[in-house]
């Protein structure tokens, strides 16, 4: 029932999140920007306003938007009956990848047409050219959610600016101090992180030979990742859970479908410049990604989904080694009972309250 539940809700906000990427398509056309607020035309007219408003405004807007979504997303991975932290942030994880990669970037290069959506599901054959038409007109789009997104997220987590204000109330109103409580080391929210780069990789797989330029910003953007994270794995966060990889099928699965989506919109590019060779080349492509996939899931994915035995072996000697583990071991045979199992105890009062109700009746 709560799956259920969990779907029709998730539908829901994707379609509502649909609201916010129309607006910012709007602003990224100066045209019908016009038409709807005809009084702005004078403001707009200025260099510098109209590529605020064209370039940074749009994706910036997206991004506020988009930064609430994560806490949905854990609230429906726990409505869903997940038992663990690792199990509700692997379903947020997977549930945030795929509303990011639909409404950040389908809705976003089929938003300029309000029947292209439509069309891709009634005339699949004609993806491919929909694609190579739609895809490359939204490459400064991107390019300039790449700075917007990645590079200010990712130099805003050395601040850690919410968590920080969330310190400062805590104090201020709650009247709560660092020597009353102890101090909680924080780990890294892998449902939201995880699928920023993801999505961030798809950008560099779908528009490397489409909008080349797009290519250094996401070099700089993985340049400062590796600097940051390094340090905030190191000097900040520590691991609450260990989930043996299990997040590793997650960013194989994505790398796959970016590199199916590339085929299709280099299938669709060669045909719309009419190169039936090349085309043909390229159908092959998607097919073998498809059959690596499928080697792949049967050869590794079983080891994601248990431990394998060497960790599991270096995890009993490791345990072995440990003089704790004795006590601990006494301690957890009697550290919790079935009250089913418990002996019952029955009061020996010799009161009419505790006699039988039935009493043997002399004849």
């Amino acid at each position: 029932m709560f799956k259920i539940v969990v779907v029709v809700a998730y539908i829901a906000v994707t379609i509502l999140f649909l609201i916010p990427v129309v607006v910012v398509q709007g602003l990224t056309h100066l045209e019908q920007l016009e038409t709807w607020l005809p009084f702005l035309k004078g403001v707009l007219s200025l260099t510098f306003v109209s590529n605020l408003i064209t370039g940074y405004l749009p994706s910036l807007i997206l991004q506020l938007f988009l930064s609430i979504v994560p806490p949905i997303m854990i609230l429906f991975s726990s409505m869903q009956g997940s038992i663990s932290h690792s199990q509700i942030e692997k379903n947020a994880c997977t549930y945030l990848l795929w509303f990011t990669v639909w409404n950040i970037f389908f809705a976003n290069v089929l938003s300029g047409s309000a029947l292209s959506m439509v069309n891709i599901f009634l005339e699949p054959k004609k993806i491919p050219g929909l694609l190579g038409e739609v895809v490359p007109a939204q490459a400064s789009f991107f390019i300039a959610y790449v700075v917007t997104s990645g590079w200010t997220s990712t130099t805003s987590e050395l601040l850690r600016l919410f968590p920080l204000l969330y310190s400062f109330v805590q104090r201020l109103f709650m009247g709560k101090d660092d020597d009353e409580d102890d101090f909680e080391i924080p780990s890294i929210p892998y449902h939201s992180e995880i699928p920023r780069i993801l999505f961030f990789e798809l950008l560099g797989v779908t528009y490397f030979f489409l909008a080349p330029l797009i290519l250094p910003f996401l070099l700089v953007y993985c340049c400062l990742g590796y600097i940051i994270y390094r340090n905030q794995f190191l000097n900040v966060y520590a691991p609450k859970f260990e989930t043996g990889g299990k997040f590793w099928p997650i960013v194989h699965n994505s790398t796959i479908f970016s590199l199916v989506l590339m085929h299709v919109i280099a299938i669709g590019i060669f045909g719309l410049k009419k190169l039936p060779l090349a085309s043909s080349l390229t159908i092959p492509l998607p097919i073998l990604t498809l059959v690596f996939n499928a080697y792949c899931r049967k050869r590794f994915l079983p080891i994601f989904k248990a431990y394998p035995t060497e960790c599991l072996v270096k995890k009993d000697r490791k345990d072995q080694d440990d003089p704790t583990m004795t006590e601990f071991l006494e301690k957890l045979a009697t550290a919790y009972q079935d009250p089913a199992m418990t002996a019952a105890r029955y009061s020996r009062n010799d009161d009419g309250r505790s006699s039988p109700l039935l009493r043997g009746v002399e004849v």
